[in-house]
């Protein structure tokens, strides 16, 4: 009779190590799920962007933004997104940004990871030859910076963690090319032309932006490093964590093309956004 409890208790504890609480919504899953941290029905509920109706920002519905927008220089080629930013997606984002809730990490870099695969596989094709490279040959992987304010408050940069993500699962080179000098504030609590205005010099190059491409280029042998009219030519993936408007991306991308054609330098850059707004 006093085995039984024993044999119980043993069995319950056997059951509980070789499964794990899913971390989204608190039931008990296996210990193998195809997400990290998260059971089989909340991988499911994943909003993930599949159909792009705009080539230009990624949004999966028709986009005025865009249309708006054709007459005036882009600095950056495109943007792709992984996922709608639905109530769900901003829980999680939430408890990683501003919770701190490491575990989340591994589950937006997969995430993440899963949609750069699918650029990869949509710039390949021929449909997308306007665009003229490849996301097959992109050389180097940086980040929208955050401010010595907000880093010191959060600890860390989320954009970043996520775009090294990528590059250490796709073997990528990670460099840290930009800078914010100063606060914005929170970005969600303005209006679309307020966060243009503010974005139109809130970034700067890292001081060392220039030998870090160029001691990259020195050291790559990659075919997607070239010389055309005496310019050495990169392709970039710059990364951030929710696209909004665009205005951020397109203020990072602006500086780091003009500071780095000064330095004779040509930078193409993408886009990679978590979640699209």
């Amino acid at each position: 009779m006093g085995m039984i409890p024993t044999t119980r208790l043993f069995l319950n504890w056997l059951f509980h190590r070789q499964s794990q609480t899913c971390m989204a919504c608190g039931t008990l899953t296996g210990r193998f799920s195809e997400f990290p941290g998260i059971c089989t029905s909340c991988s499911l509920q994943i909003p993930w962007v599949y159909d792009i109706r705009c080539v230009y920002c990624g949004r999966p519905t028709s986009c005025p933004d865009c249309i708006r927008l054709h007459r005036l220089v882009r600095y950056y080629v495109c943007n792709r997104s992984a996922t709608s930013y639905t109530p769900m997606m901003r829980e999680w984002i939430g408890q990683f940004k501003y919770r701190g809730n490491e575990k989340y990490g591994s589950l937006l870099g997969e995430i993440m990871n899963r949609a750069y695969q699918a650029m990869r596989y949509e710039f390949a094709g021929l449909k997308h030859s306007r665009f003229k490279r490849s996301l097959w040959s992109v050389d180097v992987v940086t980040c929208v910076p955050v401010s010595e304010k907000r880093l010191s408050e959060r600890g860390f940069n989320q954009a970043r963690i996520l775009a090294e993500e990528i590059a250490k699962r796709n073997k990528l080179p990670f460099l840290s090319l930009l800078a914010r000098p100063q606060d914005t504030g929170k970005q969600s609590f303005k209006s679309k032309k307020e966060r243009m205005n503010t974005m139109n010099n809130a970034f700067s190059v890292h001081p060392n932006m220039t030998n870090l491409l160029k001691s990259f280029i020195l050291k790559a042998k990659s075919q997607s490093q070239c010389v055309t009219e005496n310019k050495l030519s990169v392709t970039v993936l710059l990364v951030d964590d929710i696209y909004t408007t665009g205005s951020t991306l397109q203020a990072c991308a602006r500086v780091l093309r003009e500071k780095a054609l000064e330095q004779g330098i040509h930078l193409t850059i993408f886009c990679l956004t978590l979640a699209r707004s």
